[in-house]
């Protein structure tokens, strides 16, 4: 039995309402694999500066802790603004979250946790 044109049209009109009612959301996997503990994450559209807090629930420790974000949005690439305990923070730019799953958290190479060390 084929299906009317009426009906595959409704079915087209109701999949592009439901596309624009909601953004698509991603599940993107943080891996801490820095050695301090992550206390903050905000995300922004790439290059945009326009960050906002993700909730991580409980900071995640270093060496492995993983927690797993909700990121809505039509954008693939996003800036990802991490804080740590020790009041580092960095980002991670340009990360595409419609590509790969997961961002593994580096530590500081040695000569630059000397230095922030020196600075505290």
């Amino acid at each position: 039995m084929r299906p009317s044109l009426a009906a595959v049209l409704a079915l087209a009109l109701l999949a592009a309402a439901r596309s624009e009612a909601a953004p698509r959301t991603h599940y993107f996997e943080l891996i801490n694999r820095a050695h301090d503990r992550l206390t903050s994450v905000a995300v922004a559209a790439a290059g945009s500066q326009a960050f906002q807090e993700k909730p991580l629930g409980a900071a995640l420790d270093g060496g492995g802790g993983s927690a797993t974000l909700q990121i809505a949005g039509e954008d693939c690439r996003y800036d990802f603004r991490f804080e740590f305990a020790n009041a580092r923070a960095v980002i991670y730019p340009a990360i595409d979250v419609c590509r790969y799953r997961s961002l593994r958290i580096q530590p500081l190479p040695a000569a630059d946790r000397a230095r922030s060390a020196k600075a505290e």
